[in-house]
């Protein structure tokens, strides 16, 4: 992999001359590089870093409107043009160097027939793997192909994801088809989160792609143009995957809250019919415990057992009626 040190802003730079070979580009080569009319040139800013700004304000070969989305803030998923190219907004998950991430963001990109400028603000992984697969002898000749390469390493990363959730899935079926412990709503209720975020970043973007291929510019030849229709059919069909990933998982969250509250209603059963047989025991005890005169059995010897007799046999006549009437 080329290791390219973050300059002025510019994460990296790499050209493609008309034989093939491809060498970095440093922050006082962009001018230059960007004026040759034989070679491919991608540059990768650090939307944060102000000079990266102020280079891309300036830049003569940038449209005004792709400069709108090189340097605004809309996050609306969209691929349009801007003057003889397009310019756009697409999505793809953080890259973290010490573990996978869940979080999305955005990669601002204008790109024509000569060049591919992007930017973002935090580490990109679909960028990343692209830039690995550069370093590792990747060869593109036209700025589309880098597009294209792209958003199959968006849809790896993305599917690595879902096949996360797909056996996080799996995982608390096992649990709840086993009446095993635990509180499986819980982690349903986060993966269906995490499902409807990816959902929320993935439906725009295969639209505006989709909505790309009806108007792609003539200088796209209709070779690049049937790998980024594989490329957008790949993405769309991880939607297919997340929707069954949503599907399934509120499913068993609603087996799992019906289960939950057959349990409740169990238990509340069992509660009652205890209450229903200690109540009439509960009322002669009070009645007995009252300090008035005139009752029956109080200086009698055998009182307290009388008592408990008459306990007994209303706790059985109360077991009697209950059978009877079917509540047991």
């Amino acid at each position: 992999m080329l290791d390219l040190v973050d300059s002025h802003g510019l994460v990296c730079g790499y050209r493609v001359d008309a034989s093939g070979d491809m060498s970095e580009v440093e922050w006082s080569d962009m001018d230059a590089a960007l004026a040759a009319d034989d070679s491919l040139v991608w540059l990768h800013f650090d939307q944060a870093d102000a000079r990266a700004r102020d280079w891309i304000s300036a830049c003569s070969h940038v449209p005004a409107a792709a400069k709108a989305v090189l340097l605004g803030a809309d996050a609306h998923m969209r691929i349009e043009a801007a003057g003889s190219g397009l310019a756009g907004v697409v999505g793809d998950l953080h890259h973290e160097f010490s573990q996978k991430s869940d979080q999305l963001d955005v990669l601002r990109l204008y790109l024509d027939n000569r060049c591919l400028i992007s930017v973002r603000r935090k580490p990109l992984a679909g960028v990343e793997k692209l830039r690995e697969a550069l370093g590792e002898g990747l060869k593109v000749d036209r700025p589309i192909a880098l597009v294209t390469q792209f958003l199959h390493h968006v849809t790896d990363t993305l599917g690595d994801l879902i096949l996360e959730l797909t056996e996080n899935v799996d995982t608390v079926e096992e649990d709840v088809l086993e009446e095993r412990g635990g509180r499986p709503g819980e982690e349903l209720g986060r993966l269906r989160r995490m499902a409807a975020r990816l959902r929320r970043h993935m439906v725009p973007q295969q639209h505006a792609l989709l909505g790309l291929l009806s108007r792609l510019p003539h200088w796209i030849e209709e070779q690049d143009a049937a790998k980024l229709r594989t490329a957008i059919e790949r993405l769309g069909a991880l939607g297919h995957d997340l929707d069954l990933v949503q599907e399934r998982a509120r499913l068993l969250q609603e087996q799992a809250s019906a289960r939950l509250m057959e349990a409740t209603n169990r238990n509340l059963y069992i509660l009652s019919i205890v209450t229903t047989i200690f109540l009439p025991m509960s009322l002669i005890t009070g009645l007995f415990g009252m300090n008035l005169g005139g009752l029956p059995a109080q200086q009698d010897p055998l009182g307290f057992w009388y008592g408990i007799g008459l306990m007994l046999i209303t706790g059985v006549g109360t077991l009697v009626l209950l059978r009877r009437g079917r509540m047991l």
